[in-house]
């Protein structure tokens, strides 16, 4: 599971400092647009803000990637951002959280992803102000290709409605996304299952470590937006959201609660293939614990007769002293012995269901 890991700055450095970031791809967009219209801008920068800032229409700046220091800096200065969340958002690997003020209301949400046969963990950090959506996406992949595809079409009820209603439609984007994986969460543990009841090797344990391994760091993650979620649908504090969107946050409360309800399921699956994992290993021990007490009382008689006569007591020294050595048949009567003992263990351990 690829994670990110939260950076910190040194003891004593002042809050809200920004650390000196590493630079990568960054592409800004721009959509502005109204019941009517829709501008759609990409290659954005940060000279071209104050063009949109005043006007009427709705506005969403998507950042998508690993945004320097200076772009952050002009968009906490043009769009009044208080400087410890524009932190936060430097800062990959934070909690998902929520702050809610009277003038905007700035969310970090985690977005899990399917990359080949690992999760990828992304931050999401979204700011809603009063006609302007601003969202930061890291890494190269934009998980908004949907929303993007609602605000081209003139009749979408996104055109229709204030930024709070596209602000809702990103974070349940990023809510939703957790289906497929945990889809795919579902298809590795019925496939290791299956191969667990074939084998057990010390490559399948190491697959159930893995499996739950990322299902606790998924559930540590994913939990903390339900409650993020809640508090926007209980919030009275600011009118940035109105209360029919509210309805539709509650649609995606319930999203949340689904996704924590199959993690926890499939974290309990996780426990269960260990169980099984060392109940199968117990099982072959037993079994081989078994078969080998089986053939060890097998020549136990066996062995005693044996002992009695490789004692080699001399006949001449009188009549009681082994007096089958000289028998012509001693030596197969010995054997019909010790095949008759086996061979009546065997009976009697079939009978009992021993073997």
């Amino acid at each position: 599971m690829k994670l990110f890991r939260k950076q910190y700055n040194q003891p004593g450095t002042q809050p809200g400092v920004i650390n000196e970031m590493p630079t990568g791809e960054l592409a800004i967009s721009l959509f502005d647009y109204n019941e009517n219209q829709l501008i759609e801008k990409h290659d954005f920068t940060t000279d071209q803000f104050a063009d949109y800032l005043n006007n009427n229409n709705m506005t969403w700046i998507h950042v998508q990637g690993d945004p320097d220091k200076i772009t952050l800096t002009q968009l906490a200065h043009d769009f009044g951002i208080h400087e410890l969340f524009i932190e936060d958002v430097a800062n990959m690997g934070q909690r998902p959280k929520i702050e809610i003020q009277e003038d905007q209301i700035f969310v970090i949400l985690t977005l899990p992803l399917l990359i080949e046969d690992s999760v990828s963990l992304q931050q999401i950090s979204l700011f809603l102000m009063e006609n302007t959506v601003i969202s930061f996406c890291n890494g190269q992949f934009n998980p908004f290709a949907g929303v993007k595809s609602r605000l081209n079409l003139a009749t979408a009820r996104i055109r229709k409605r204030k930024a709070d209603y596209l602000f809702y439609s990103l974070i349940d984007t990023v809510i939703d996304w957790g289906f497929p994986v945990l889809e795919r969460y579902a298809d590795r543990i019925d496939a290791t299952e299956d191969l667990l009841l074939e084998n057990h090797d010390k490559l399948i344990l190491q697959k159930i470590h893995r499996l739950r391994r990322e299902v606790l760091l998924l559930r540590r993650q994913i939990w903390p937006q339900r409650e993020l979620i809640n508090s926007l649908v209980r919030d009275d504090t600011s009118d940035l959201i109105e209360s029919e969107t509210k309805l539709f946050l509650r649609d995606c409360y319930d999203h949340s609660i689904s996704i924590l309800e199959l993690i926890e399921t499939y974290h309990e699956m996780t426990n269960g293939l260990m169980e099984l994992y060392m109940s199968v290993v117990s099982l072959k021990l037993n079994e081989v614990m078994r078969v080998l007490t089986i053939i060890a009382t097998l020549f136990i008689p066996p062995t005693f007769v044996v002992g009695i006569y490789g004692m080699n007591f001399s006949q001449s020294a009188g009549p009681l002293n082994m007096p089958e050595l000289a028998s012509p048949y001693g030596y197969i009567g010995v054997w019909l012995v010790i095949l008759s003992m086996i061979g009546g263990m065997l009976v009697f351990f079939k009978k009992r269901k021993w073997i």
